[in-house]
């Protein structure tokens, strides 16, 4: 009985042994960082938020470089009045050729928000490049625990050579059963130490070519291109699709979440075949697309268009999803009791003859911005017409389509980076040859300052449009064209809502350029609006200066039920001190004169005028602070260090006052065009005026320090002792230059 016990211990013991190494090798290299976190969804750097995990391509990418999702981020707790959608997809689901301020789910998330006002609306972008069912049915469980009001599905376009596809070169050669395990062991470092192993031996076997290097994602990720029509490898594409999806789709039934999917839509009549060769008992994919368009040209618009379909679907390259496709899209939605909406017939609608091509396509299957928010439009009806999240809607409250199009953030730097990518993807295979090298990087010669500043953008990995769109801004500021820098800075903010401060830019420019009504509806688009100081105080200010005294109180009231320092605090005082003045609230000002006179015995009345903004953001404070003690105690390099850094935060005209000042005190020259941006903002400072009209003298620039010492002796008066000695000082400079006037 010993020996038994002895030999099942023993037993035991050899069969957990590698269990329990791989357990600790496991723990190690978690321990040590090794590997990647593959959870769709990771805590934000703002704890109060999750954001997509920019990895989480990983997990179905391991030959090529893995795609990202966009930066997209959500409150970790559902608020009460949230409502929250999840949209599942593909390239064209993240805006592709575009950037994430023209993808649908952004607009949608507009629409919603202006037609919803007492909602809390997140429209959550999952899309991702060159992805297929797989990656969805992969993110479902995920997406479900975030408690979605709504999941949006668009996809199909990818079954065949997206990863894991059945002809993708991303483990499209392994079984069915092989791809769900790897997604499953996937999220252990141990199996991502094997990958990489495995990863290693391949690329030393296998080194990357220029060729290939210069060669689109489109083109890397097809490993069999040769796909006919009805042939084995279509219908398995066919079956796993279905198989996937209606998993997909159980899990959102058995959960109760609302889903709308959508049909699939293709460039049919601007584009060609891509390959033809005649397969079985059917033509040539080139000669039914040649009759298609002789049935156009006599005018026979139905027969032309159901033929233009067939040749796309004749296609031996899938790139374009087929009309069994489509088909089976509506028959998994309708015996699982789906609602789908069917896009295809929405762009036929708006397509001359029924015909779908470059009106509302960049190329074979991306929409162009008409056809996106076509898209989100299409969705939008069909959340109404369902009663999601709500039946009843407030139709008072809803804009046509063609507003949100003419009032959008985008501009013409958004429209070139598009025409260029397109550019680039038609320079390569399939649009070209096999054998083509797409050179279209190195030999694209780009002309005028946006389509150059585009180029970048798509040329260099490093170069974000975000960052293009930030030094167009400037050079439109830098000529003076305040209103198209205010549109570059709006475009941003919906490339990147995260970054309010693009929404703050964007309103002080379009304020300066006296469009008055641009700078509120930015302000009050700004994630922020409700909470921050700085859009309220700015918001009051317009508010005052356009005579719209009740709507400037309304933000002057939210001002004081935030928490503010004193100095603050004052400000906001003295601001709603000058609107009751202006307003003809004489009695209510002086109250409101007496309460800032408790704080600050020394303010006087000044019969109201404008009131400058210099609210200090709290972001900002604590480096002014400490950049004030620095330049106190003498460490002037360090206290413009500080400062700088703050800038890289946000730039404001205060810390650009102080930069200048020290630049000064250091006998610099480089303090001029710090000076010169504080002084577009801050009016009235004499000590400002006294450091441009000297540093203009150094550099010779007598027209300038002229105008410098003119508003000096605005602030001061022509007695002062400060306005003699400059004009003295600029008469004999200018006399001994010859520049006399």
């Amino acid at each position: 009985m010993l020996n038994d016990r002895k030999k099942i211990l023993f037993t035991t013991v050899v069969v957990l042994i590698p269990y329990v190494l791989m357990a600790a090798l496991e723990l190690a290299l978690r321990l040590f960082s090794f590997g990647s976190n593959l959870e769709l969804f990771v805590p934000s750097a703002d704890p109060r938020y999750y954001e997509i995990n920019r990895q989480v391509g990983e997990r179905f990418f391991s030959t090529l470089d893995h795609t990202t999702p966009l930066t997209e981020r959500f409150y970790r707790e559902k608020p009460a009045n949230g409502y929250r959608i999840f949209v599942l997809g593909e390239s064209t689901v993240q805006g592709f050729p575009y950037d994430a301020n023209v993808a649908f789910p952004k607009i949608l998330q507009r629409r919603l928000q202006d037609m919803l006002p007492h909602r809390s609306v997140e429209v959550i972008n999952l899309g991702l490049t060159a992805v297929n069912s797989y990656t969805l049915l992969d993110f479902a469980d995920e997406v479900l625990n975030q408690k979605p009001d709504a999941v949006l599905i668009y996809t199909g376009h990818n079954e065949y050579y997206g990863a894991m596809g059945v002809a993708s070169m991303e483990g499209g050669s392994i079984p069915n059963w092989l791809k769900r395990l790897h997604l499953k062991l996937v999220h252990f470092r141990t199996y991502q130490l094997i990958q990489k192993g495995i990863e290693s031996v391949y690329r030393l076997v296998h080194p990357v070519t220029t060729d290939e290097a210069r060669a689109t994602l489109m083109e890397k990720m097809v490993g069999k291109n040769l796909i006919p029509y009805n042939s084995k490898m279509y219908t398995e594409g066919l079956n796993i699709f279905a198989e996937n999806m209606g998993a997909l789709l159980e899990k959102m039934n058995r959960r109760h979440v609302p889903v709308i999917i959508s049909d699939l839509v293709s460039n049919v009549g601007g584009l060609p075949p891509f390959r033809s060769s005649r397969y079985e008992n059917y033509p040539p994919a080139d000669s039914v697309y040649s009759r298609a368009k002789q049935l156009l040209a006599a005018h026979a618009v139905e027969q032309a268009r159901e033929e233009f379909l067939r040749a796309k679907d004749l296609d031996l390259i899938r790139f374009r999803a087929s009309e069994d496709m489509n088909r089976l899209i509506v028959h998994l939605a309708d015996s699982l009791g789906i609602t789908s909406i069917s896009m295809k017939s929405l762009f036929e609608q708006y397509s001359p003859n029924g015909i779908v091509g470059d009106n509302l396509m960049t190329d074979h299957l991306h929409p162009n911005v008409d056809g996106y928010f076509l898209m989100a439009d299409a969705f939008l009806s069909s959340l109404r017409e369902h009663g999601v999240p709500e039946k009843d809607w407030d139709t008072t409250l809803f804009k046509p389509n063609g507003y949100y199009r003419t009032h959008w953030g985008f501009t013409e730097l958004d429209s070139m980076i598009a025409v260029i990518r397109i550019k680039h993807l038609k320079a390569g295979w399939p649009f070209q040859p096999e054998a083509t090298v797409n050179n279209f990087r190195n030999t694209y010669v780009p002309h005028g300052i946006v389509d150059s500043l585009a180029f970048m953008s798509v040329k260099y990995v490093d170069v974000s449009p975000s960052m293009v769109h930030k030094k167009l801004a400037a050079y439109y500021e830098s000529i003076g064209d305040l209103k198209r820098a205010s549109r570059e800075y709006f475009a941003m903010a919906y490339i990147s809502p995260i970054n309010v401060s693009s929404y703050y830019y964007a309103a002080d420019l379009a304020t300066k350029s006296a469009e008055y009504a641009n700078a509120v509806r930015y302000l009050n688009e700004s994630p922020d609006a409700d909470t921050s100081s700085y859009v309220q105080f700015a918001l009051a200010t317009i508010y005052s200066s356009q005579k719209k005294y009740a709507d400037a109180l309304t933000s002057i009231d939210r001002l004081e039920k935030m928490t503010m320092d004193k100095n603050n605090y004052l400000q906001v005082q003295k601001l709603k001190y000058n609107i009751f003045i202006e307003s003809g609230l004489k009695d209510e000002a002086e109250k409101v004169m007496a309460h800032i006179r408790e704080m600050d015995p020394s303010f006087t009345a000044n019969g109201g005028g404008k009131s400058l903004m210099i609210l200090i953001p709290n972001k900002i404070k604590p480096y002014i602070e400490k950049a004030e003690a620095l330049r106190t105690s003498g460490q002037l390099s360090e206290a413009l260090a500080v400062l700088h850094e703050a800038n890289t935060i946000r730039e404001i005209p205060y810390t650009n006052l102080l930069i200048g000042k020290i630049l000064f005190s250091q006998k610099r020259i480089e303090a001029v065009p710090y000076l010169e941006k504080a002084k577009r903002e801050i009016k009235g400072d004499p000590s400002l005026e006294y450091c441009l009209c000297l540093l203009y003298l150094v550099k010779q620039d007598f027209p300038h320090a002229r105008a410098a010492l003119a508003d000096l002796a605005k602030i001061r008066g022509e007695d002062h002792p400060q306005y003699k000695q400059l004009k003295a000082l600029l008469d004999e400079r200018a006399k001994s230059s010859g520049a006399v006037r």
